[in-house]
């Protein structure tokens, strides 16, 4: 018992000379990547509609809105870029938990390094530990939060994250902490049922979340109380959103087991559950040649819950594409799907693509110690078999500095000048020598 507290402990002690060197670059690359995500998803239509309401709002504040010239409250702030960093698919996910950290921890942060002097150091630190929390409460609740009860995930663990995130920069203390996760645990929301139609809902639940944790800190630190059992109690986080819960998780090898290091980043923007066939398919595409107009069927053999989730072969909408399984792999046969704007109205009414789609067979296969995936693609004349086993950005396959510096540069190329860009990577190689973190925020105005 005791899990929430000993969770605060940890982020109250733990600074960054604690941090292991692996777990420093893996935030360094998370971090850089957050900022890309958030430089495509603020153009998004839905992300200009919450600016437009954080602006109405939040007007009269300090932080900024990523990508704009604009800046709103700290909770407005949170709001509008937690929205665009979870706003186009292409921010990093840690599956064991369904939780999608950095679209609620870096916002919580940067809005209050725009506020009071954070260095690099507490800003590595603070995203360590926020990261570590949120993942670990994701993965004491499980996929069954999602997968069978039907929230979504990211929604009802990002909270925590925020702020977890948030108090840590504040300089909360161990008591302050616990409330902060306690007032966080009431604001848990966000439902499945956006998949059905690609309802704008799902770009918004990690918006939310990183508001909503940010305020929790606000409110611990002016000393409103949480229950100080809100992730193991018994009606608690955990027993409340999870038919399959394990509080032991919480805690277990705390300090010497980094779940963070988990995380995936994206290569491709579409739902990471199936990654490791879109990048399989892309190796495909560029080693042999294959006449991909001659393709008769593709039949995809994968774990359940992808195919009753993304077996969706005609998507109305932009979203549907990017949770489409058989749409994304016609998009990554016939586009180049390493270009996040390759989702968008035109492809998803594309006659070509739909047809190519329509070949994708999706069918049941239970994975064991096996490849994640199987395909076959038949065409006149010949058949190939692929095994689907890893892709970029898995943990077993993660992208460097320099690698995430391209990725960067690709991103934001469209929004901020090349020197900014390059201020930008270089001032995250140096994060440590920083001593206001508020202006990686500043650079990213257009």
């Amino acid at each position: 018992m005791n899990e929430t507290r000993h969770l605060a402990q940890f982020v109250h002690d733990t600074h960054y000379d604690d941090l292991p060197s692996e777990v420093v670059e893996a935030c360094r690359v998370f971090l850089l990547d957050n900022l890309a995500s958030a430089l495509v998803g603020a153009r998004t239509p839905w992300a200009k509609m919450v600016q437009s309401l954080a602006e109405e709002n939040g007007a009269g504040g300090r932080c900024s809105i990523l990508g704009t010239s604009r800046t709103v409250s700290m909770p407005y702030a949170a709001l509008a870029n937690g929205t665009a960093i979870a706003g186009f698919e292409t921010d990093q996910a840690y599956y064991p938990g369904s939780c999608h950290p950095g679209a609620v921890v870096l916002p919580a942060l940067l809005a209050v390094a725009q506020t009071q002097p954070i260095d690099g150091r507490q800003l590595l630190e603070s995203f360590a530990l926020a990261y570590e929390a949120v993942c670990r409460i994701g993965r004491a609740a499980g996929r069954a939060v999602e997968d069978k009860a039907g929230f979504h995930g990211p929604g009802t663990n990002g909270p925590f994250g925020s702020a977890m995130a948030a108090g840590k920069a504040l300089g909360l203390k161990v008591d302050s902490l616990v409330n902060a996760l306690g007032i966080a645990g009431s604001h848990g929301a966000g439902i499945m049922e956006f998949a059905r139609e690609g309802a704008m809902t799902k770009r918004l639940h990690l918006g939310r979340a990183a508001q909503t944790g940010l305020e929790s800190a606000l409110l611990a630190q002016k000393g409103f109380t949480g229950p100080t059992t809100v992730l193991e109690g018994d009606r608690g986080f955990l027993n409340v959103y999870s038919p399959t819960p394990d509080s032991s998780l919480l805690t277990r090898g705390l300090g010497s087991e980094w779940v963070l290091l988990g995380v995936s980043c994206k290569a491709y923007a579409c739902h990471l559950s199936f990654h490791p066939v879109i990048d399989r398919v892309v190796g495909f595409k560029e080693e042999s040649g294959f006449g991909v107009q001659e393709i008769e069927e593709i039949r995809v053999a994968t774990n359940p819950t992808v195919v009753r989730k993304h077996g969706q072969k005609s998507p109305s909408t932009i979203l549907g594409a990017q949770y489409s399984l058989p749409f994304s792999l016609a998009i990554a046969l016939l586009r180049d799907i390493t270009d996040p704007a390759v989702f968008n109205e035109t492809t998803v009414a594309n006659k070509e693509v739909r047809s190519l789609a329509a070949k994708v067979e999706v069918e049941t296969r239970e994975i064991d110690d096996g490849p994640m995936a199987e395909i076959t693609i038949s065409s006149k004349g010949q058949r190939c078999t692929l095994n689907a086993t890893d892709w970029k950005g898995a943990p077993t396959n993660p992208y460097s500095f320099k690698e995430m510096s391209d990725k960067f540069r690709t991103y934001a190329s469209d929004v901020i000048e090349t020197k900014a860009i390059d201020e930008v990577i270089g001032r995250i190689a140096r994060l440590e020598d920083e001593l206001d973190t508020g202006i990686l925020a500043r650079l990213l105005f257009p």
